[in-house]
């Protein structure tokens, strides 16, 4: 039986521990893919990240991430971190103006979702030269997709933070907003918790991203 430090939590454990949470007149998939879908929403947790080679990737300096990926959250290149840019960073009048792919430097550009291919592929501009010998690799958040099989793995799979989410998604719906809040509270602490507790002792970088000069990071991304 699964337990809130034992991975991975199948649908069909998180089912039995979880099951009675959910009116025997709601369906548990329905309410499950509701509340970690919230969750995956609201924060970067342990669990939903993975460290990915990307070169196979990247079509004349285009990189399109696997579908099983939403964003991607740091870049090396040649074992080099490159900074990953919003849209807007060519946009800006102080900026570099609009630039080509594989030109104008070590940076990536965030492009958003292309749905060309039906998938919504989150892409990214990278403005330097990426050749076959070229390493690139990244961290990436895994995309929310929705449980549906017996044998898929629940993310994040801590047990008490999902009770308390499920309990919220069931008060919600039932218009207690304020008693559903309070479960989406403590359902977030509870992550957040558990986050900072498995990563004690280790000294978080303080890069400059685009989120401004010199500041942290948000805390849901460390």
């Amino acid at each position: 039986m699964a337990t809130e430090t034992k991975l991975p939590l199948l649908l069909s454990e998180a089912r039995t521990l979880l099951g009675g949470y959910v009116p025997q007149d709601t369906d548990f998939e329905t309410a499950i893919n509701e509340a970690v879908e919230r969750i995956y929403s609201e924060g970067i947790w342990d669990g939903v990240t993975d460290r990915l080679s990307l070169t196979s990737y990247i079509t004349d300096e285009i990189l399109s991430l696997p579908y099983e990926y939403e964003s991607l959250l740091s870049i090396a290149i040649d074992d080099s971190p490159v900074p990953i840019m919003g849209r807007q960073h060519e946009f800006t009048q102080a900026g570099p103006g609009i630039e080509d792919a594989g030109k104008g430097g070590s940076v990536v550009i965030d492009l958003g979702f292309d749905d060309s291919s039906g998938q919504a592929l989150r892409k990214y501009k990278i403005l330097q030269n990426i050749v076959t010998a070229t390493e690139v690799e990244g961290i990436l958040k895994k995309r929310f997709r929705f449980l549906v099989s017996d044998t898929q793995e629940v993310l994040p799979g801590n047990i008490g933070a999902l009770k308390h989410a499920l309990l919220a998604v069931v008060y919600e719906n039932e218009g207690d907003i304020g008693r559903s809040a309070a479960y989406w509270d403590e359902c977030y602490a509870i992550l957040q918790s558990a986050k900072q507790t498995s990563r004690a002792g280790v000294i978080n970088p303080n890069p400059q991203q685009q989120w401004g000069f010199m500041t942290n990071k948000p805390h849901a991304i460390v």
